[in-house]
């Protein structure tokens, strides 16, 4: 089943994408344990990722996955 595989086998990141649509709709296919903060430097502006993320309409919990969490499990840190 193609929705398993992506729970279970695929990241995302939040570069290049400052919609909030989109970051739900990337929430619910893969989870927010499979998101990953990133911005596209020096072709985004880091505080306007910060700022996107820090509005995005999820609990405190996912949000903080997403910020680091998540990256810091992945990358064994």
């Amino acid at each position: 089943m193609p929705s398993h595989y992506l729970r279970h086998n695929l990241y995302a990141t939040t570069s290049g994408v400052f919609s909030h649509a989109a970051l739900l709709g990337a929430v619910q296919a893969i989870g927010a344990d499979r998101l990953l903060f990133a911005v596209d430097y020096p072709y985004e502006s880091t505080a306007e990722a910060v700022d996107f993320l820090r509005t995005a309409p999820f609990s405190r919990a996912d949000l903080k996955r997403i910020a680091h969490r998540n990256a810091a499990h992945l990358l064994n840190l």
